[in-house]
């Protein structure tokens, strides 16, 4: 029965090891080739100070590039600033987005 139980105990710590073993990922890169169907015109980046969604940076991306039909890969950040002044507690939050702006091909 302590077989067991050792063998048991040595699996689980070896499940433990190899969960918290992490490979790693690269970002997405898109490659301006004749298969896709679409051109890559660049990355965007917006900040705000309130929460904004995908219009308000297509409406970026279309500023920078007037071509831009669509954005890939968004992702969103929060940048958060506290401050302390005796119990005073001061948060102030801007929101950060960025993508990939691609204009499709007609055929």
């Amino acid at each position: 029965m302590k077989k067991v139980y050792l063998i048991g105990f040595l699996c689980l710590i070896m499940l433990s090891a190899i969960g918290c073993t992490s490979t790693t990922t690269n970002p997405y890169f898109y490659s301006n080739n004749e298969n896709t169907n679409f051109d890559i015109l660049g990355e965007i980046i917006y900040e705000s100070a309130d929460r904004v969604g995908y219009i308000e940076l297509l409406r970026a991306a279309r500023k920078m590039y007037p071509d831009c039909d669509y954005i890939l890969d968004i992702m969103i950040d929060e940048r958060r600033v506290t401050t302390t002044f005796f119990w005073f507690v001061s948060i102030k939050s801007s929101w950060i987005m960025r993508g990939t702006a691609i204009k499709y091909r007609i055929k």
